[in-house]
């Protein structure tokens, strides 16, 4: 994937570049050795491929741009994150610590500030949420990458300039 500027421009300091999917692994290989001491595996798959993977959390943002960012990946990975974390087997109330939910928020702003030099504390405040592929733009992502974790499957895809049908599913609701 190559890297394209986006339609929309970040005020007083020109266009946006999307990153292409090799900087987007190396930015999250970074990430989760720091955070968790384990290394990925970039892997090639085809951008039209959706692997089935049950958990899934979207993030839609407002700058520099309007985007969806989308992090998806298992139960076991979640579980795996536990068990890292604790030192131990992980219980069936697992979930409750939040790791996975964690690692997604942790890896947005280090992503933000990598790639579009931003501190997220001063930027519009983005809107998380669990987020299933139906809900995604009906088209390609303009960039992401797949790793593994071990065995565990990692999918990271971001979209660009959406379009007003494209954010619908992402506003917030009450």
């Amino acid at each position: 994937m190559e890297n394209f500027t986006s339609d929309n421009s970040n005020p007083g300091q020109g266009p946006v570049n999307i990153p292409d999917e090799i900087k987007v692994y190396n930015i999250f290989n970074q990430f989760f050795i720091r955070w968790a001491n384990q290394e990925t595996k970039y892997a090639k798959l085809s951008p039209d491929e959706i692997p089935p993977l049950d958990i899934e959390q979207g993030i839609y943002f407002f700058e520099p741009f309007e985007g969806i960012l989308v992090i998806r990946s298992t139960k076991e990975f979640e579980k795996f994150l536990t068990e890292l974390a604790c030192g131990k087997k992980a219980g069936k109330d697992f979930q409750k610590l939040g790791l996975y939910l964690e690692m997604v928020v942790l890896f947005w702003h280090l992503f933000v500030s990598q790639i579009w030099r931003l501190d997220t504390r001063v930027i519009k405040p983005a809107i998380l949420k669990k987020s299933i592929p139906a809900d995604w733009p009906d088209r390609k992502a303009d960039s992401g990458c797949t790793v593994f974790i071990k065995s565990f499957a990692l999918e990271i895809r971001l979209w660009a300039n959406l379009t007003a049908e494209e954010k619908n599913p992402w506003k917030k609701t009450s």
